[in-house]
């Protein structure tokens, strides 16, 4: 598939990425070494267990990071959309993924490689200590998740969820109205519940006036109550 060659220096989502702590000729340097590709809806991006051979950068579309679980389910760390890193931890740590990265929907994705990525990481102080917040906010997330999962009601993490994925751009535009397009399926999997009860939670949601929706699109309708709820722990 033909497609223009995003640049660094002009993309328009670099200012959400670490990208914007580069300098101009840094910029440039990375644009002229890295490659671009489309990936269709449900394309694999990287296998767990591949050896890392640079940074993913996704330009435009939405990724989820999955693992499997002991019972052989799908387990989904995290959505990732515009301007996010995928795989940078295993490439950081000279290691094979330690999860799955599948497009959510069609999505452009641009692979800086290893050795320009160290380079930048290395020469690039103010880089190299937003990489290291970055990694921090996702251990805490991480920490978060798991506790979420552990006390919070399956009614708390969906509307969590549902926020966050609307806070984080995982949406698309519709007839000037704001969707995140997610499946059912992919949003069980994401809170840590089966598809039926995310079915069944959504509905919910939709009876009380808090979310739209439109086939699998969703639109929130009413923030503060999906935060309020999203709060509760019993």
């Amino acid at each position: 598939m033909k497609f223009t060659l995003p640049k660094c220096e002009t993309c328009g989502i670099r200012d959400k990425s670490l990208f914007c702590m580069c300098k101009q000729e840094e910029v440039e340097h990375v644009s002229q070494m890295k490659t671009c590709n489309m990936y269709r809806k449900s394309q694999i991006v990287f296998h767990e267990n591949a050896m890392p051979i640079g940074l993913y950068c996704i330009y435009e579309g939405s990724v989820k990071i999955s693992k499997l679980n002991s019972n052989g389910r799908e387990q989904i760390m995290r959505i990732a959309g515009p301007g996010d890193f995928l795989g940078y931890r295993s490439l950081i740590a000279h290691r094979p993924y330690t999860d799955t990265a599948v497009a959510i929907e069609d999505a452009t994705i641009c692979l800086v490689p290893k050795s320009e990525f160290f380079n930048v990481m290395q020469n690039n102080k103010k880089f190299y200590e937003a990489l290291l917040q970055m990694i921090c906010k996702d251990a805490d997330e991480m920490e978060t998740k798991l506790g979420n999962i552990a006390y919070k009601p399956v009614r708390g993490r969906i509307a969590e969820a549902l926020v966050l994925l609307a806070g984080k751009n995982q949406f698309e535009k519709k007839e000037d109205k704001t969707y995140i397009n997610l499946t059912r399926e992919d949003l069980a999997s994401l809170v840590g519940t089966v598809k039926e009860t995310a079915i069944r939670t959504i509905s919910e949601f939709k009876d009380e006036n808090l979310i739209e929706i439109d086939k699998r699109r969703i639109r929130i309708l009413d923030f503060d109550k999906l935060l309020y709820i999203s709060s509760l722990y019993d």
